[in-house]
């Protein structure tokens, strides 16, 4: 009976990992920058850049499989050549089951001198987990069709942004809204150069109009969601731009 549990836990795993969403081919995602990857990480930096000073720890959403998301991170790093991107890998697609993993990166790469941690959905309610079980290490959290399931960050003196989209069937308007007020103090930006300064102890909102959850990645149609009417690399050209403003204000 001991081990029933555990047997219980790796048959759950292994049934979660058939039902996950499978990232596009990365032959068809024409990466511009350094790949590397391990059992545990992907990480992106400039190919320009040799000593990248912002690290950036992404999380995935929930069944999304990590390789997702490399398309916009790509753009973003091209963007902003000093930053170094690394999509953490979880057990079976779910973060819930690796909070802290995101501290062994901190770790292996001691010459990062700024960290920012988020995700998408699943990945960015764990995001912030990370975030309140180590609130020094982190300079910004940045939400992606995501929200915290407490006030764990309320009184967090890091940056927040939030970004979110008008036809999301998953993280709708409502539950962004509800989850107001468990986060810093908010401010509702008009585009994506509307930042308030300085940036901490505040929660920056940016929703892009005719988005939805899935188009966050590079996956597909997922259950749940409603309909986009933009494309998807108007939705993902769109969270390049403010995340990459929001770095830079940092």
């Amino acid at each position: 009976m001991r081990y029933l549990k555990y047997y219980i836990i790796l048959l759950l795993s292994v049934i979660l990992a058939a039902c996950s969403a499978i990232s596009e081919p990365l032959e068809t995602q024409n990466l511009l920058n350094n790949l590397t990857e391990t059992p545990d990480l992907i990480v992106l930096e400039s190919k320009i850049t040799t000593h990248p000073t912002t690290g950036f720890i992404f999380y995935p959403g929930g069944l999304v499989d990590a390789h997702a998301y490399l398309q916009w991170q790509d753009k973003l790093v091209t963007l902003n050549p000093d930053l170094k991107i690394i999509t953490v890998k979880m057990p079976s697609n779910l973060a819930v089951f690796g909070i802290n993993k995101g501290m062994s990166v901190i770790k292996n790469n001691p010459d990062i001198t700024e960290w920012i941690t988020g995700g998408h959905s699943l990945g960015g309610t764990m995001a912030a987990e990370l975030a309140n079980n180590n609130p020094t290490s982190f300079k910004g959290m940045i939400f992606i069709a995501s929200y915290p399931t407490s006030d764990i960050l309320k009184n967090w003196n890091g940056a927040v942004l939030s970004v979110h989209a008008s036809k999301d069937g998953l993280s709708t308007l409502a539950k962004i809204e509800k989850y107001k007020v468990d986060l810093p103090a908010a401010k509702v930006m008009a585009n994506d150069l509307d930042f308030s300064l300085p940036l901490q102890s505040k929660t920056h909102y940016f929703e892009i109009i005719g988005g939805n959850h899935g188009q966050f990645g590079n996956y597909g149609i997922q259950a749940g969601d409603s309909l986009a009417y933009i494309s998807r690399e108007s939705q993902q050209n769109q969270l390049i731009q403010v995340i990459q403003h929001f770095i830079l204000k940092l």
